[in-house]
Parts: structure tokens; sequence; C-alpha cells
């Protein structure tokens, strides 16, 4: 009965949340299939939740008008955090997913941690909102993270190793925080709403100042029995490229990858080989990951996104070389950008929190709707 009525709510939830407007009991009774007498009893409940509002018809007509409900979005928020090496960036949604403010901070070396907060704060106060209506927050951070949040190893961060990062966080905004890989989370959001969406198996690869691997399986983010799943840096000796430091790519055309991709796409000859080059050096380590995972697709970040083919061709190339068999997943840009991690993140902690969220069990999260505002011009 309980499983009944909570699949009612979801189902009068979820087209109150796709009309935006306001909806009479007839209404939503004929597009749900319940019964009026059932849709009166699941309203009850979620006004009491507080997550529908009664409002008048402004239509006026014969008789009594009926009343009309509407989904409140606006009473809770969902906020995402990208804690990087060189600032952050935060997004924080409606209960709808709609996004309401979004940041970017250059990091401060003595803020750490609290660089989080001032983060979701400075998007509060730009766009304001009252950071005290949070309900839950996503956090990304490059690294190995604990299942309790904790940071246990980064080369990007060293300072926050050890510490307990979603403790932390969650003190001080006063809201349950979920902690997790940012790569992981842009895989996540790629598989979801991006290039991967549609697709159940992803493997992400990501090509900036360093390059990482991230892997989706079933539409599930692959940690691994010691959260290593794609850590692929962790093994001795190992480098991407002969020239790489400590993990970190090394350019001689120029001075970062973004640059070099740009210049290849414009005709630098001198790019366009280091390029090649690059590819055929990596191609081997993404051919195992590839017999090992054998994804759908290979959704690929490196640049921006109208650079992108000029990595894609040669990558895919030099990765068939690699290969035996003639089956081999597609190569595709990434759809998401550098919006891709902090989408992951809020994405994620309306993921993990949907009952508390919405106070109704098995609510699907707002993932399509996260995506409303990416500015594709941002990749």
């Amino acid at each position: 009965m309980h499983a009944e009525r909570s699949e009612n709510q979801v189902a009068c939830l979820r087209f109150l949340a796709g009309t935006g407007g306001a909806q009479t009991v007839g209404v939503i009774s004929a597009e749900t299939g319940l019964s009026r007498p059932t849709v009166h009893a699941v309203l009850d409940d979620l006004l009491d939740a507080g997550l529908v509002v009664s409002t008048e018809p402004s239509t006026a007509g014969p008789g009594r008008p009926a009343r009309a409900f509407r989904f409140a979005r606006e009473a809770g928020l969902v906020g995402g955090v990208d804690l990087g090496p060189r600032g952050a960036r935060a997004v924080i949604c409606d209960l709808s997913g709609r996004r309401l403010g979004y940041t970017e901070l250059k990091r401060d070396r003595r803020a750490g941690v609290a660089l989080i907060q001032r983060a979701i704060q400075a998007v509060a106060d730009e766009s304001s909102i009252d950071v005290k209506q949070l309900r839950a927050v996503g956090v990304a951070l490059p690294g190995v993270i604990e299942t309790n949040g904790h940071l246990r190893a980064s080369l990007a961060l060293p300072e926050l190793v050890g510490l307990p990062i979603a403790d932390t966080v969650s003190q001080d905004l006063d809201c349950p925080v979920v902690v997790d890989n940012d790569i992981k989370l842009a895989a996540l959001a790629e598989q979801r709403v991006g290039a991967g969406r549609g697709y159940s198996d992803v493997v992400y690869l990501q090509i900036g100042r360093r390059l990482s691997v991230s892997i989706v399986l079933n539409g599930v983010i692959r940690q691994g029995h010691h959260r290593l799943a794609g850590e692929l840096g962790a093994q001795r000796g190992m480098r991407w490229t002969r020239n790489a430091q400590r993990g970190q790519l090394i350019w001689t055309s120029h001075p970062t990858g973004e640059a070099v991709l740009e210049a290849a796409a414009a005709g630098d000859p001198d790019a366009r080989t280091e390029i090649e080059d690059f590819c055929a050096q990596i191609a081997g380590r993404i051919a195992t990951v590839l017999l090992v995972v054998d994804p759908e697709v290979v959704v690929v970040r490196g640049g921006l996104a109208q650079d992108s083919e000029v990595l894609l061709r040669p990558l895919t190339a030099a990765v068939e070389k690699e290969l035996v068999f003639p089956e081999r997943p597609p190569f595709v840009a990434s759809a998401l950008g550098r919006e891709a991690v902090v989408l992951g993140a809020v994405g994620n902690a309306f993921d993990q929190f949907s009952a508390g969220i919405y106070g109704v069990h098995d609510y699907p999260s707002p993932w399509t709707q996260l995506t409303h505002d990416v500015e594709r011009t941002s990749k």
C-alpha cells in the first residue's frame, strides 16, 4: 500500500513539474490515469509536504471555480560545487532542476574547503537566493574520494587530503552533502544528459592538464571496491606520454593542450603533428580500457567543442590500429564541456538525496532540466 501511494505521488508530482503551471484535479486525473479521489488524497499529502500549492484558475465562469495546483519548485534548493586547483564553480537549482544562479570564483590558497561554502554563498548573493532553503549539495573534487566523503589522495589538492570534506561542508551549509571525484561526475553528467545520453555503458576521456578516464556502467559510476576504478595514474611508472611529468601533460608546439588543439584546428602543421603523435602514444592504454569495459561510446573532452574533430579523427585511427577486432565504440565530443563536472555534482546530489529533497520516495532526478541553461560557448 505504501509503495502504491508513493507511485501515485510521483505520478502527480512529475505531471505538475512537467507542465510548469497550475492544473485542476480533473486534468491531473485524466493525464495520470488516477481516479479523482486518489488525486485528491495525493494532493493533500503533497500540500502538507509543501511540494504543491493551491491556486485559483485565471478564467472566470459560472459556478464555483475549481481549485488548481502547481508544483512548488521554489520550496527548496539543491546546489553543486566543482572545486579544483584554479578555483570553484557553483550552481544552485530549484526543485525542478531549473538553474537559479551560477558563479565562478578564483582560488584563494588560504581558503581550502571554505571555498566550497564561499562559492555557494556567492551564487546566493548574486541571485538573491536564501541558502537556508538548501536541501542538499553535491561537491566534485579531483582525487580519490572515500565513501564517507574524505579525500584520500589528490595530486591537484594535496592540502585537502585526509580532511572530512562532506562532514565539514554539511556543517557549514546545514544540509546533507555528497562528495565524489570530478571526472567521474563529469562522466555521469555526459551519460545522463550529454554526448553519452541513450547509452548505458560510457567511457569518458578528459584531456586537459592531465589525462583522466572514468567509466559509467549500466548508468552508474563504476567506483570499484577501493574506489580506484579509472585511476590509471596510480600505477607505478605509468606515463600517458613520454614527456609527462607527475601525471601532467607537457606540450611542445604550444603551452597548453587547448592551445595545441586550437592551433591544429586552424591548420598549424606542428600542432597537428603533435596531436597525432600524442594520440599514437595514448592509444595503447585507451585500447586496453576499451577491451576491459567494451563500452557503447567513448565521450572525449579536450579543448573547445569546435576543435574536437582534430583530436577525434587521429585518436580513433590510432586506437583502431591497437585493436584486432573491427568492433569498437564511436568516439564523440563532449556535449557539456567545462560545465560537465558541476552539473554532475548537482545531479549527484539530486540522485543521492532524492527522498530527503522531495519527501517522496523514488522521485526521479531532474537531469534534463539541469542542462537547459548550459552555455554552449563555454565548452
